[in-house]
């Protein structure tokens, strides 16, 4: 590989990063309930000062740790409380992301600059990262972290300097932080494959794992640093939360995302697509993998799926932060000289453009409660191009592993951008929000009917927190008539009743939204039930 190419891929990953981005951030809103969950746990942080224990709704979140929350706090406080502002917090640390890939890589094959040169390649072309690199979670935050504290242990053992025990305890603690005890599960393998990764004789492993448990010490000092304080001012339930009760529900009877056991290895294809998919990567020679780098790489990878699959509880981004290593393992296998004509790409890309073109036939059929078939046609004309370069044989003939990559993430965002009048009309919740926000500085209060999952808090800047209404039809009624305001309701159909007496009536995800008078509606309930 050329000193060229080694500079050309990194930044072909950083563009093509930047341009899904950059299309989150113009056409997709923040969507509900996980992202628009997130930013108004910090919304109500930064709004009310409570940056010790987040809040969701006036009660204290035990959900997750508050580093997410502090950083869109801090973001806010320095720069305003923009939208903007907000989607930019995540992206940042993805883009950091696929510069300390580079410098793994670096160390897994220091006798190979591909792996290095194409490992920021393959991340980000994963579907699931790239799908999740332009979105408001945790994970992408907690690989930086763990990234770091890899590296971290690394140069303490190349150099056993102190100072890489304090850069790995800071990491370490940054991602208890993030995410709490999980981030363990990504490191403890690493670890403990210190003879596969390190395999000098003369090195002194065991200095090694003395430092690293050391690094551990400092990490853990740092979160029970907040989780103590925490613990006081948030009460009994909130400690025995944040220190027991979220991580033991994961682990055996999940509250949440109970999966079975094959659940991880049948969408993993998916993940990583396109990659499994393409001729050249198995015309690569992956089977080789005698070096101790490799077998590094597939067991650290292979521990951390086994132990998320042993947990009920399972989402598809747990897995993002073992992604690194599978990413460099990869990178250092890869021959791009083998990736001539790809059919699955041409496939797809075809695919792609009919899907676009046709969006206006389909499109209502998904989301159905959809009130128009507003979309974007044009953007077809992206993925029609880039399938007939794809088919020229003499374009970009030095790089067509490359070629293909752009090809089908820039048709992935194509195809976002496409429908994203739909998406914005059943999942944007800031009109919805902004409405609730006029009626309690009327001096109403609103009340949701359901588990709500503080949703509107950031989009519509709430200053009060949200009334739980009773879901039993009787106890609703009886509090609807005894509580003067408006609540805020969702039914799968839409309601011709409703529609009449909501003052405002929209789509919203899989059903329809009301927010009504108390009074109408219970004077309609009545006449309901007569």
């Amino acid at each position: 590989m050329t000193a060229r190419q080694q500079l050309t891929y990194p930044f072909i990953a950083c563009a093509i990063t930047l341009f899904f981005i950059a299309i989150n951030f113009h056409y997709r809103p923040i969507l509900p309930i996980d992202e628009t969950r997130y930013v108004s746990v910090a919304w109500e942080m930064w709004l009310n000062n409570t940056w010790l224990v987040p809040h969701a709704n006036g009660l204290p979140y035990s959900h997750k740790p508050p580093l997410l929350f502090w950083l869109f706090s801090s973001m806010w406080t320095l720069f305003g409380t923009s939208e903007f502002i907000t989607r930019l917090t995540i992206p940042l640390f993805v883009l950091l992301n696929l510069f300390l890939i580079r410098k793994l890589a670096q160390k897994i094959y220091p006798d190979n600059p591909q792996a290095a040169a194409l490992a920021p390649l393959v991340l980000c072309s994963g579907l699931g990262w790239f799908l999740y690199s332009g979105m408001i979670m945790f994970d992408l935050l907690l690989t930086v972290f763990v990234q770091t504290a890899m590296l971290s242990v690394w140069k303490y053992a190349e150099t056993r300097r102190m100072v890489w025990i304090v850069s790995g305890g800071v990491a370490i603690g940054l991602g208890l932080l993030t995410k709490g005890p999980v981030t363990f599960i990504y490191l403890i393998p690493f670890v403990a494959l210190v003879k596969w990764w390190n395999p000098d004789p003369q090195a002194n492993h065991t200095a090694i794992l003395k430092a690293s448990v050391v690094m551990a010490a400092i990490g853990i000092l740092i979160i029970l640093a907040w989780a103590i304080p925490a613990a006081v001012v948030g009460g009994q339930d909130y400690a025995y939360a944040i220190f027991w009760g979220q991580y033991a529900g994961r682990i055996h009877e999940s509250f949440a995302h109970a999966r079975p056991f094959y659940w991880y290895l049948l969408l993993l294809p998916v993940l990583i697509f396109p990659w499994p998919f393409l001729v050249g990567f198995w015309r690569s020679g992956l089977w080789n993998n005698n070096q101790n780098s490799d077998k590094f790489c597939l067991a650290m990878f292979t521990i951390i799926l086994a132990v998320f699959s042993c947990f009920s509880g399972k989402q598809l981004h747990y897995l993002f932060p073992a992604f690194p290593v599978l990413a460099i393992w990869a990178s250092n296998k890869l021959r791009p000289e083998k990736f001539n004509l790809e059919p699955v790409v041409i496939i797809f890309l075809a695919a792609a453009t009919i899907a676009i073109f046709s969006a206006s036939l389909w499109a209502p059929q998904v989301f159905r409660n959809a009130e128009s078939a507003n979309v974007i046609p044009w953007w077809g004309v992206l993925p029609l191009v880039l399938t007939a370069l794809v088919m020229k044989p003499n374009v970009l003939t030095s790089s067509r592993l490359a070629l293909h990559i752009i090809a089908v993430l820039l048709s992935l965002s194509a195809l976002l951008a496409s429908i994203s009048p739909m998406i914005n009309e059943i999942y944007n919740v800031t009109p919805i929000a902004q409405q609730i926000n006029a009626l309690q500085r009327q001096g109403n209060k609103v009340a949701y009917v359901g588990k709500y999952q503080n949703t509107f808090g950031y989009a519509g800047k709430l200053t009060a927190p949200i009334e739980q209404a009773p879901n039993n039809p009787n106890a609703l009624q009886n509090y609807l008539q005894e509580t003067q305001g408006y609540t805020v309701l969702i039914q799968k159909k839409p309601d011709i009743a409703q529609n009449i007496n909501a003052i405002l009536a929209t789509p919203y995800r899989g059903g329809w939204l009301y927010i009504v008078d108390n009074q109408r509606y219970a004077a309609q309930m009545e006449l309901a039930s007569e």
